[in-house]
């Protein structure tokens, strides 16, 4: 997302020239086998640019071309063509992330959060296909009587994402993930907040933290009708790049259209209970404050991170 915003604001500068997104043509593993285009991103999502790599002028030394060597170097804005730095993977942080829209008021009157949902929008737009099949599954899980403003949305991400896991393929974890419990206690903060809340939305990539944890919602709070992702695939995992190797019966279309159909059920809650460690649990928060069906957000974290994009899961600004 740093990579899309300097492109777009510290990267774009009128008086010295205008930079443009550009598309590698790495095949990516969560497209593997696409039946519905390129093997590339542009198999779910529409594209961000139709420039290429074959656009570009070259990396070898010219006028034309400047070379990070650092994230946080400074450059000639004037170049046409600028290689960001090989040496992190972290992209140049943006600290005016309205200088390229031209909105009056800029940062004083859009919030950080309008913004980063706005990009996460752009940058995830659905193929038409994909959307289909996300609408599909929507109506066969979201209620007609659903009422956004009395609803909890629990998104548990585990599986890999714990620290200790032996799941073969996927990256190692970083979460002390919290025991079912904790999430209990959080939605009962929630139920004594509120207590006209009467549905919760439960959803996870872990096959096992869905039936436990509407097991206890059964047993504790009865009042309340649980709604699950219908169908589900539950992959088992976050990474589904090397889907093959823990899940022999999904595809990769099938977990893009069942991760995807979590998120858009949980944009009709208005109370969560997340991990902000977990940038797929933020962004649900993050983008339901802008796009949500519930104009007051409100946020318990109980696996926090220490970062701006965690702070605008939490407390939006």
């Amino acid at each position: 997302m740093q990579h899309l915003l300097h492109s777009f604001s510290d990267g774009d500068n009128s008086e010295g020239g205008r930079r443009i997104l550009i598309n590698d043509e790495k095949l990516w593993p969560m497209a593997k086998g696409c039946r519905h285009g390129p093997q590339t991103r542009e198999c779910y999502f529409l594209e961000l640019t139709n420039c290429k790599l074959s656009d570009v002028d070259s990396i070898e030394a010219n006028e034309s071309v400047s070379v990070l060597a650092k994230a946080k170097d400074e450059y000639d804005r004037s170049v046409r063509t600028l290689y960001s730095s090989d040496k992190s993977k972290y992209p140049r942080l943006v600290h005016d992330k309205f200088s390229w829209s031209g909105l009056p008021g800029a940062g004083q009157d859009h919030s950080q959060t309008a913004l980063m949902a706005a990009f996460l929008a752009y940058n995830l737009q659905p193929q038409p296909w994909l959307k289909k099949e996300i609408d599909t599954r929507l109506r066969r899980s979201i209620p007609l009587d659903l009422d956004p403003d009395r609803t909890i949305g629990v998104p548990i991400r585990r599986s890999d994402k714990c620290m200790g896991h032996s799941i073969v393929g996927s990256a190692g974890g970083e979460l002390d993930c919290p025991a079912m419990e904790e999430y209990m206690d959080a939605v009962k903060k929630f139920i004594r907040f509120d207590p006209l809340i009467s549905n919760i939305i439960v959803t996870s990539e872990d096959p096992t933290a869905c039936p436990e944890f509407i097991a206890m919602v059964n047993k504790e709070l009865p009042n309340l009708r649980v709604l699950t992702n219908v169908g589900d695939v539950q992959q088992g995992t976050g990474s589904a790049s090397k889907l093959e190797s823990y899940n022999e019966s999904a595809n990769n279309a099938d977990v893009v259209a069942s991760a995807l159909t979590s998120f858009h059920m949980h944009l009709r809650a208005r109370y969560f209970v997340l991990t902000t460690k977990s940038s797929w649990t933020s962004s649900i928060a993050i983008f339901a404050r802008t796009y949500g069906f519930s104009n007051d957000i409100t946020v318990i974290d109980i696996g926090r991170n220490r970062n701006s994009y965690s702070d605008l899961a939490r407390r939006g600004g």
